[in-house]
């Protein structure tokens, strides 16, 4: 059964089911909102940035896969022990063209045009602008896989125009979704795979490397060629390192390209091709180290950071053919997966690895930490996971972890009640590193609405507060808290 069967635009199933957190949400909203469960802490003061497609399906016809709707963002600003709610969508060509018309005009990651061969050959993907977004800068900008940021007015969220680093980026040039951002020196780091030209044995690819500096501007780069088009989704970032494990999935090249193919359909699960890791010292933008892992796939980092000759990284990584098959078709996902999430240290020097599994806590994805140590080490580590509570299960539940033991605490959020990545924000004065609050989109299936719920960092038990929304929000990906306040 498609999601377009499953939830009618407009018209969602009266089931709870986690499917119906993937309707679309077209209306545009802002205000401050006065229906709270518990209570808001003075100490909570900033802004909670968050993207994902807004809508799923355009004239009656679904997208191919969760990655093609255009991005909504939505920004929920906490002040004075009150929540301010906006959701604006990014004006990208393809939302603006596609609004227009009342049909899908663009291809994505898993979405062909109708017409065939004719209307798919030679033809670009789409950049939605749909997966992260983060301000540095003093700018705000929301993320793609294949194509430029978008640069938002922080405060309205109103579209500026596509953000190209002083000239550093143009329409050969990507930057990925997960960039990292060292809030002790200012500097963001981020990459992109691209195609680089034309060789004997067909197209070549690479990985850029952007080291940006605190004013916005690129100010050094690093171009890694690579062997085939990988998918490369996320990376570590350490003081002094960038470390990209090129996962054992590859996508096809040709039928993508001549319109035979989504890229989506075209991706494959080598089981026999190594994780291939590369180690780049961003002091000198050359590649230090390479080595190999056993297969695997691998989406999303947590936190990276030095010790001594060692980078200690940690991340999801999963064997599972599920997992892969979860990625490709998320809309008709039964049940979600998770995978465990593991930590690596690697000797920069020497080249011995070594790692730990926490494989008693449960799996999960989207892992997060305290921002503010992004580089440098940290303790904790969040992330979400499905968890089975009696009802169909997505992610329904989040996860703090302590890298240092590997003990766990996990906060399930109920029965038909579902939640994206969880970000954590400090609170004002707080001394430790887990002394702030959780913050996560929770929606009820039951009623069709989204709550941003708050909860003690430093005990997920505790929901401190809740920010009822009158409507849902879309299942997101990633988001990003800022200590200022825009409203």
């Amino acid at each position: 059964m498609s999601v377009s069967e499953r939830v009618p635009t407009g018209s969602p199933e009266n089931t709870a089911d986690f499917h119906r957190g993937f309707s679309g949400l077209e209306q545009e909203h802002a205000g401050w909102v006065e229906d709270v469960r518990g209570r808001i802490p003075a100490d909570l003061t900033g802004t909670f940035f968050r993207n994902g497609p807004g809508r799923m399906e355009m004239g009656g016809r679904q997208y191919g896969h969760w990655f093609d709707g255009p991005g909504m963002i939505s920004a929920v600003t906490f002040l004075d022990g009150r929540a301010h709610f906006r959701n604006r969508y990014v004006r990208t060509r393809q939302y603006v063209d596609e609004s227009k018309s009342n049909r899908i005009l663009y291809r994505g990651f898993g979405t062909q045009l109708e017409g065939g061969l004719p209307a798919n050959f030679m033809r670009p993907l789409s950049n939605p602008a749909n997966t992260n977004i983060y301000w540095h800068a003093n700018k705000l900008c929301a993320f793609y896989e294949a194509g430029q940021p978008y640069r938002l007015d922080p405060a309205t969220l109103e579209t500026e125009g596509v953000e190209l680093y002083d000239g550093g980026l143009n329409a050969m040039k990507t930057m990925s979704a997960h960039g990292k951002i060292n809030y002790r020196t200012g500097r963001f780091i981020n990459f992109g795979v691209n195609v680089t030209g034309l060789g004997l044995k067909g197209l070549k690819f690479a990985l850029d490397l952007y080291d940006i500096s605190p004013q916005g501007r690129i100010a050094s780069t690093c171009r890694i060629p690579l062997a085939h088009f990988p998918f490369v989704h996320d990376f570590g970032v350490t003081e002094n390192y960038a470390l990209f494990l090129v996962s054992s999935i590859t996508m096809g090249v040709a039928g993508p390209l001549f319109g035979t193919k989504a890229v989506s359909d075209a991706a494959e699960y080598r089981m026999n091709r190594p994780v291939h890791g590369i180690i780049v010292d961003l002091r000198t933008m050359q590649v230090v180290r390479r080595f190999e892992l056993p297969p695997a796939l691998i989406v999303h980092f947590g936190n990276s950071y030095e010790q001594g000759d060692e980078l200690v990284t940690s991340f999801i990584r999963s064997t599972d053919l599920g997992n892969f098959t979860a990625l490709k078709d998320v809309f008709r996902l039964e049940r979600m997966l998770g995978a465990p999430l593991f930590q690596y240290r690697i000797n920069v020097r020497t080249g011995a690895i070594s790692h730990e599994e926490f494989f008693h806590a449960p799996p999960g994805e989207f892992p997060t930490w305290d921002t503010r140590s992004t580089c440098y080490p940290t303790r904790w580590a969040y992330y979400v996971a499905p968890v089975d509570n009696g009802t169909p299960y997505f992610f329904n539940s989040v996860v703090k972890l302590d890298t240092d033991s590997g003990r766990f605490q996990a906060r399930d959020f109920g029965a038909d009640r579902y939640t994206s990545e969880a970000l954590f924000a400090p609170r004002r004065g707080g001394r430790s590193e887990d002394d702030g609050y959780l913050l996560s989109f929770v929606y009820d299936a039951t009623v069709h609405r989204t709550e941003v719920v708050v909860l003690d960092a430093r005990d997920l038990e505790r929901e401190v507060a809740a920010v009822r929304l009158s409507h849902h929000v879309p299942f997101g990906f990633h988001g990003h808290f800022t200590d200022t306040v825009f409203i």
